[in-house]
């Protein structure tokens, strides 16, 4: 009888263990729709172009990203790489011209659910046929900061949108 109920057990914890997750895409205030390209790049990518020498420090994450082609704005790669725990850094590279830029923020930190009123933070979240950026977390690492930043990425400039801090953090 006891087998019977540790098996019955065991049955039961491996099929609830088995289940995916649930977790679904926060409800965006702004929808990656509303900033549709009309064309998405179709080609051999352009090996980058480094006009800045801090960014020229990430040059193979960078190339090895732009390889892959656009990923963003119809013919954009962002690049992510790694700045430490919870954190990461961008660049936007032009997949016609190879043109680089830094994105609208240096770093971008993930403090964990506990950290800020446990929140789940997505960090860079984009499209390939949206020129919408959201940036979701803590800007260049400033805690106080912490939000999420809704940017259109056009003509190789970032316009803030709009922005939603987290409760209880100064404007």
């Amino acid at each position: 009888m006891l087998k019977d109920a540790l098996a019955a057990a065991m049955l039961i914890a491996t099929v609830f263990s088995a289940r995916p997750s649930q977790e679904t895409q926060p409800a965006w205030a702004i929808k990656f729709e509303e900033c549709l390209v009309a064309d998405v790049f179709k080609g051999k990518p352009a090996a980058p172009t480094f006009s800045s020498s801090k960014l020229k420090n990430y040059r193979t994450v960078i190339s090895e990203a732009a390889r892959k082609g656009p990923n963003f704005a119809g013919h954009y790669t962002v690049a992510e790489w790694g700045c430490g725990s919870g954190c990461v850094s961008m660049a936007i590279v032009d997949a016609a011209s190879g043109r680089v830029w830094g994105g609208p923020v240096k770093t971008l930190s993930l403090p964990l659910p506990a950290d800020v009123n446990g929140r789940n933070y997505q960090g860079l979240v984009y499209q390939k046929r949206s020129r919408l950026l959201i940036v979701d977390g803590c800007p260049n690492e400033e805690n106080r900061r912490c939000g999420t930043y809704y940017y259109e990425f056009k003509d190789g400039l970032s316009t803030l949108l709009r922005m939603d801090l987290a409760p209880g953090k100064p404007r």
